[in-house]
């Protein structure tokens, strides 16, 4: 009975914890795949802002900027250790 509960609720969980992972990486906790993403792209992450390979910092609408957050995000979704204690994974 206890191990079809942890599932029910490691289904029910899971969305949401992905959806946290995603949004962690602006923070301490999910940066360093905002950092690993911007290095692909020659850039750096400097106080929750990216750096373009010049130092200028990068829009939010260029599409490098919406690549390397794209890429972080899609990582830290399946990487991140953010909720695996509920969800197993």
């Amino acid at each position: 009975m206890k191990e079809a509960i942890n599932k029910a609720i490691a289904k029910a969980m899971m969305e949401p914890v992905k959806q946290a992972r995603e949004n962690s990486v602006f923070s301490n906790s999910g940066r360093v795949f905002l950092d690993a993403a911007a290095i692909t792209y020659d850039a750096s992450v400097s106080d929750g802002k990216l750096i373009d390979a010049s130092g200028k910092v990068m829009d939010e609408s260029s599409p490098e900027y919406k690549a390397i957050v794209n890429m972080a995000k899609k990582q830290a979704r399946a990487q991140s250790s953010i909720g695996s204690d509920l969800i197993g994974s």
